[in-house]
């Protein structure tokens, strides 16, 4: 036999050897994938890849780790108005010993001035009460504001890294849309009902996080 054909038959011997491993590697891939979940239910290398990638700083910046991911509704209001409520009452209590220092120096009676010297002692105690009330209110208030500001900005993060994740499903969705292997098919179907599942699932989540930010917002100082 001819030397040229000898060498044109093993090459498309080891073509179709390569192509048959190929196909076996892709089947196996599938159904090992066809039997997984999240990121894992991905049979293509690059986009399993980007999915671990992404999904890592999902549950970094979704569920707590990197801090606060929703504000407690009312909380701004609530130290707001307990502020103006001690503010208010200090006000008060400077204008009572203002008062009481008024009626003790027109007064005659040494017995009644040290009676109202005794009230205006209590009033100037309750005057420092008050004011470290609301030294406690503002501090409240600073923190209160820290914790929105990075509530907000992790929130946003959140947001983000699961749109990515479910920019990818959204991507492996199509591609098995795209299988036309009859052996791939099977796993592709069970893949395909997968990955759109795992998108309803973010979008629900994505949803979740917006109307907490939208709190958020609100609740800024």
């Amino acid at each position: 036999m001819n030397l040229r054909i000898v060498i044109a038959l093993a090459l498309v011997a080891a073509f179709l050897l390569g192509e048959s491993r190929a196909t076996a590697d892709k089947e196996s891939d599938f159904k090992t994938a066809a039997a997984s979940s999240g990121c894992k239910a991905i049979p293509y290398s690059s986009l399993k890849s980007s999915c671990n990638s992404q999904q890592s700083y999902v549950h970094s910046w979704c569920d707590g780790g990197k801090g606060p991911v929703k504000c407690n509704k009312g909380g701004s209001n609530g130290l707001k108005s307990e502020l103006k409520k001690q503010k208010e009452k200090l006000e008060a209590l400077k204008k009572k010993k203002k008062e009481l220092e008024n009626k003790r120096s027109r007064s005659k009676d040494d017995k009644e001035k040290s009676k109202l010297k005794d009230e205006i002692e209590d009033v100037d105690d309750d005057i420092n009460k008050t004011k470290k009330a609301i030294d406690k209110v503002k501090k409240d208030l600073d923190d209160r504001e820290d914790l929105i500001d990075k509530t907000i900005y992790n929130i946003g993060k959140c947001v983000d890294y699961r749109q990515a994740v479910m920019n990818v499903f959204g991507d492996a969705l199509d591609k098995v849309r795209g299988e036309s292997d009859p052996k791939i098919k099977p796993y592709a179907t069970t893949l395909r009902n997968k990955y759109q599942a795992s998108k309803r699932g973010h979008e629900i989540a994505i949803k979740d996080k917006k109307n907490a930010l939208s709190i958020c917002k609100k609740e800024e100082l």
